[in-house]
């Protein structure tokens, strides 16, 4: 897990010039009376990570920039303030800074500035070259730290504010953090694709279900079929072995009957011979 290792403040906020804070441990605590400069330290890290101004107690980025209290005209030791105006002045600095040193799982170093330019707007940093906010976020990113989340600092109110939210804000929170917010789209249509080869699964499967039954049926209705046709054709033999039996026995009573008959014939015969 990586880690802040310093911070190299020029120019921001409370901080005169060129400023070198830390370094810092794994667990660093940072303590003083109100009005030290604590919540300045904490504006630094947020403003290196790509927090907007109006989260730094700011409305623009030019408010940012160190602005010295000028002495007052007529105070010989030049001891004295005056009634605590930050307005600008030809000596005002017109720029600021603040760089993150930053240490990566693989112990590497990396620069992470972020500058305010005398137009008011900001310019980005990686490893002393210029880089447009996207891959600077993206650096950032691939670190873990995810600005819109907040995943990195907890501020003034954020705990209460958490435990207030209701479950959908949580959750919603939560996926911010773990970075599953930025592939919701992606998420959202994959599920709609799921969702869609489900359905097609389920309709082809009960379509299977439906051509398993008829095919059962078809089965079934050819085994009758086939068990039919055996009886019929076993019926067909039993007539055809009847009829077979009765003509045998109608031939074999005309051949009784033919012989009587010639009997009879010849005993006609014989009779008229006699006679």
């Amino acid at each position: 897990m990586g880690r802040l290792l310093r911070l190299e403040v020029e120019n921001f906020k409370s901080y005169k010039g060129k400023q070198i804070l830390g370094p810092f441990h794994n667990f660093t605590s940072v303590i003083g009376p109100n009005g030290s400069g604590k919540s300045n330290l904490m504006d630094a890290i947020s403003f290196v990570l790509g927090v907007k101004s109006s989260q730094l107690r700011s409305t623009h980025l030019k408010e940012l920039v160190y602005r010295g209290h000028r002495a007052r005209k007529g105070d010989e030791e030049g001891g004295a303030d005056d009634d605590g105006s930050n307005d600008d002045d030809d000596s005002s600095p017109k720029r600021g800074h603040v760089a993150a040193i930053y240490e990566d799982d693989e112990k590497e170093e990396i620069s992470f500035m972020r500058t305010i330019i005398a137009s008011g707007a900001s310019e980005y940093k990686i490893n002393n070259r210029t880089v447009t906010y996207a891959k600077y976020n993206a650096a950032l990113e691939k670190e873990n730290i995810i600005v819109k989340a907040k995943n990195f600092l907890v501020f003034q109110g954020d705990v209460e504010a958490i435990a207030s939210q209701s479950p959908r804000d949580l959750t919603r929170l939560i996926e911010q953090i773990s970075g599953s917010l930025e592939v919701k789209a992606e998420y959202e249509r994959l599920k709609a694709d799921q969702e869609k080869a489900t359905e097609n699964s389920t309709h082809n499967f009960n379509k299977k279900r439906g051509i398993s039954a008829e095919m059962k049926q078809f089965k079934e209705q050819r085994e009758e079929a086939k068990q039919f046709d055996r009886v019929q054709t076993k019926r067909d033999k039993a007539i055809v072995t009847h009829l077979l039996w009765k003509l045998y026995h109608i031939e074999e009573k005309i051949s009784e009957l033919d012989t009587e008959i010639q009997a009879e014939k010849d005993s006609l015969v014989q009779q008229e011979e006699e006679a």
